[in-house]
């Protein structure tokens, strides 16, 4: 093509049409703009500041092609640069100053939405953070920068998608192996169920299809709406298991007795690891366990225990978007032990109080969950 036709063509191109260009790394397309005028001051007349803009082009248009979202934004209330026809911008004025700075901006803005979903340092993600009370992805000064942090939170975000189907794999093992003591955290019945293959089913079926999704975007599915375990023993499992450590001394009265050194009311001695699961199972009952108010002043100010949210509301398993909220169910009771697994939340999500200090996906929640299950089928076979 004579280069007079292809800068005719150049003509009626917006700047993003250009740049788009830049990226077939094509030398004949690149020569033809920079023999253009109105490119050349834009996008300079020498390889090296070319190299630039192909570099940011590239970059811009790979992250927002990922993750499915368009080059040139539809509703924008300043000047979108990109969008405009280059017979409409001053090259001098607006090329690298106001334009490679609106990449930049755009890609720090999209990064950051990924950043905030999750802790992804926890993942194996730097610290990109602003700072400990602003946890906003911080300012970088060069593509460069942007492209490494780009990266980065792929990389850590593949180890989350990892774990999150392993989680849900084992979840669905333990669920099927244990349906007289688990139940989905979620479901808002406190009865077995007579049939849990199609939960199992489920829950494999999620894993498989996080595995198969691409690193670059969430998967927005229940599996990431909550970020507490699946899985959960039914209250009246932690109804007789709390009845059975105090039948053999291993709780005294209405506290959990938090120590390693447990006296055995009956006077038989347990495996060590039965001992041991009862440690965990003691230091994390905080985290999930509610005992019934002990006082008057308990029961009038409920706000005195850790899972309650800051207006004293005690949240339970119950409340769930397929049942009424609290106060509302005459189904839910304050009366004896219960599990609660999240303060507040919506019909997209629900979050763990923080008071509960566990993240999510935290391994010592599995460990709980195995202690709790191997010491409540010791003691009932102990018992006979």
């Amino acid at each position: 093509m004579p280069t007079e036709l292809a800068h005719q063509i150049i003509d009626d191109l917006r700047v993003w049409d250009v740049l788009k260009l830049l990226c077939y790394d094509n030398d004949r397309v690149e020569d033809c703009i920079m023999s253009h005028p109105i490119c050349r001051s834009m996008f300079g007349a020498d390889p090296e500041t070319l190299a630039k803009w192909k570099y940011a082009a590239q970059l811009y248009q790979d992250i927002f092609r990922a993750v499915g979202k368009g080059f040139l934004r539809d509703h924008w209330r300043g000047t979108n640069y990109l969008a405009t026809n280059i017979h409409c911008v001053a090259p001098q004025k607006y090329g690298e100053t106001y334009i490679l700075n609106y990449m930049k901006y755009r890609i720090h803005d999209e990064l950051n939405i990924h950043w905030c979903k999750i802790d992804l340092t926890r993942f194996g993600a730097p610290d990109y953070s602003n700072g400990i009370e602003d946890k906003n992805l911080k300012t970088f000064h060069s593509f460069e920068e942007l492209k490494e942090c780009w990266h980065d939170i792929q990389k850590a975000k593949a180890n989350l998608f990892q774990l999150r189907a392993s989680e849900l794999r084992w979840t669905a093992d333990m669920l099927e192996a244990n349906p007289d003591i688990l139940k989905r955290t979620l479901d808002p019945a406190q009865e077995v169920r007579p049939n849990t293959a199609h939960i199992v089913s489920r829950l494999r079926h999620g894993a498989d299809a996080i595995m198969r999704a691409s690193a670059e975007k969430f998967v927005f599915s229940e599996h990431f709406c909550y970020d507490f375990l699946g899985i959960i023993p039914f209250d009246s499992a932690l109804d007789l298991l709390l009845h059975m450590m105090q039948k053999h001394g291993l709780i005294a009265g209405d506290q959990v007795v938090a120590s390693n050194t447990i006296g055995l009311t009956d006077g038989i001695s347990h495996p060590s690891s039965i001992i041991n699961s009862v440690g965990i199972i003691i230091d994390g009952m905080p985290r999930f366990y509610i005992s019934p108010p002990e006082t008057a002043e308990q029961r009038a100010n409920p706000a005195w225990r850790p899972t309650a949210n800051k207006n004293g509301d005690l949240l339970r398993t119950a409340n769930t978007p397929w049942s009424e909220p609290f106060g509302e169910n005459e189904r839910v009771s304050l009366e004896g032990p219960y599990f609660t697994a999240f303060k507040f939340g919506d019909n997209k999500g629900y979050w763990r109080p923080k008071s509960f200090q566990w993240d999510p996906h935290n391994q010592m929640e599995k460990a709980w969950l195995v202690s709790f299950v191997e010491v409540y089928r010791y003691l009932k076979s102990y018992d006979g």
